[in-house]
C-alpha cells in the first residue's frame, strides 16, 4: 500500500515536472511570438506589404484550387449524365443539352 502510493507520488512528481517543462518552452515560444509581432507593427510598409503578399497568394491558390474542382464536378457530371441519355424522359432533354454544347464546342474551335 505505501508503496503504491510512492510510485503514484513519483509518477505525479515527473507529470508535473513534464508539465512545467512543456509550460515553460510554450511561454518562450510565445514570448518570441510577440516580440515578433510587435516588430512588424514597428514597421509599418513591411506589415502591409506582407499582408498584400498573402493575400494575393491566397487569392491565387483559392482560384486554382476553384477551378480543379470545378473541372471535376463538370467531368464527373458529364460522365453521370451520358449514362442517364438512355432515361426516356430526362434522356432526350440530356441529349439536346449535350448536342447543344457540342455544337458550342465545334463553332468555337473554329
Amino acid at each position: 500500500m505505501e508503496e503504491e502510493r510512492e510510485n503514484r507520488k513519483e509518477e505525479e512528481a515527473k507529470a508535473s515536472e513534464r508539465l512545467r517543462t512543456t509550460v515553460q518552452v510554450l511561454s518562450e515560444h510565445v514570448e518570441r511570438l510577440r516580440s515578433e509581432y510587435a516588430e512588424l507593427f514597428k514597421r509599418p510598409r513591411k506589415f502591409i506589404w506582407m499582408n498584400l503578399f498573402l493575400g494575393l497568394v491566397r487569392g491565387i491558390g483559392m482560384f486554382i484550387g476553384f477551378t480543379i474542382v470545378a473541372a471535376l464536378i463538370v467531368y464527373i457530371g458529364t460522365i453521370i449524365l451520358s449514362k442517364m441519355v438512355n432515361l426516356p424522359l430526362i434522356g432526350s432533354w440530356i441529349a439536346k443539352l449535350m448536342e447543344a454544347v457540342e455544337n458550342a464546342k465545334r463553332s468555337i474551335g473554329r
